[in-house]
């Protein structure tokens, strides 16, 4: 703010003073007063207008200027009205008191945002729980009584099981802290429970796994990884086209962290697509394509290896496979933000 433009906007009062000094300026000439006399109490008149408009407006410009660096070096900057210190004048209070009153209406607007939020999370958390029982029984019926088109069946039960699990880790995840055990996890087991529990849809795609590397222990939360695995297998599995699907777990441990490879044969991802696979939302062509991708399950990795404190690559060639890389802190505990 300039003092100039300041002035300008109480251009009214400037009038106001200007006009008291025509009158002034004009009585004086009825008692015939010298032109030094009318000259001096002009200059009177506009200097201790200026002088008082100067003043106010240096003390406005502090006040705001505070107000401003106060602002830009909050993190939650609605908690400003606690900054501003006691108010020096009426204007200053009541600006202070109008910011407290913005700032608690948009606390109890936040507030209510939460408890719906909340009350809608728990409820697709035992949706979720509840809808596993008949998933689980439909399989067991399948499995018991096997029939023409059993298998399918049961490809298909297994896809809508992932799918609901899908739901519940993505209601889960921007509470990560609430709900995870950090411990050592051996990276073997995991993934050879990854590959059991994908059997059924791996057997029809003939698909050959090889493991390497993998005789070490990772910190990390197992269920949360294992779920991580899970939508990594699902992808290489729905994005091949050839007639045995190639899958290559290799484990590689450096001073500072322990890489998980998981390698494909598959299409691959188009180098116009790969910056934004983590992108909520984003299927790609090939999921537009095959309309079966639902542009969640590797935003959910991404977004649940930084909440644990591990990185997440993906390297493509089209046409030729993917590798997707997990990157877990080598030593203590991952930090959970």
């Amino acid at each position: 703010m300039r003092y100039g433009v300041y002035v300008r906007e109480r251009l009214g009062q400037l009038l106001f003073v200007s006009g008291v000094l025509a009158t002034v300026e004009i009585f004086l000439l009825t008692v015939r007063a010298s032109l030094g006399i009318g000259i001096y109490t002009a200059f009177c008149f506009y200097g201790v207008y200026f002088l008082i408009t100067w003043q106010e407006y240096r003390r406005k410009r502090i006040y705001f200027q505070n107000i401003t660096e106060s602002l830009s070096g909050l993190d939650k900057k609605y908690l400003l009205p606690e900054m501003l210190g006691y108010p020096g004048n009426q204007e200053e209070r009541l600006l202070k008191e109008i910011f407290q009153e913005l700032g608690k209406s948009m606390a109890d607007h936040v507030s209510c945002y939460k408890n719906a939020e909340k009350e809608y999370k728990e409820y697709i958390e035992l949706w979720i729980h509840e809808v596993k029982t008949p998933i689980a029984a439909g399989k067991l019926i399948v499995e018991n009584h096997r029939t023409e088109g059993g298998a399918e069946l049961l490809e298909e039960l297994e896809k809508i099981e992932s799918y609901t699990e899908q739901a519940l880790f993505y209601a889960r995840s921007s509470h990560v802290e609430k709900d995870y055990l950090i411990r050592s996890v051996n990276l073997k087991e995991l993934v050879t429970q990854a590959v059991k529990r994908n059997k059924r849809a791996l057997i029809a795609k003939h698909a050959s796994v090889e493991m390497e590397g993998l005789e070490t222990a990772v910190y990390s939360d197992e269920k949360w990884l294992a779920f991580m695995l899970n939508q990594i297998l699902s992808n290489s599995v729905k994005y091949s086209d050839k007639e045995s699907l190639k899958l290559c777990f290799t484990g590689d441990e450096g001073r500072e962290q322990i890489t998980l490879a998981i390698r494909d044969n598959g299409r691959g991802i188009k180098s116009s697509d790969l910056d934004r696979v983590f992108e909520k939302g984003f299927t790609g062509s090939l999921g537009r394509q095959s309309g079966q991708a639902t542009g969640l399950g590797l935003y959910l990795c991404d977004k649940l290896c930084r909440r644990l404190g591990h990185g997440m690559e993906i390297r493509s060639t089209e046409g030729e496979g993917c590798e997707v890389r997990l990157i877990f802190p080598r030593g203590s505990y991952a930090d959970v933000r």
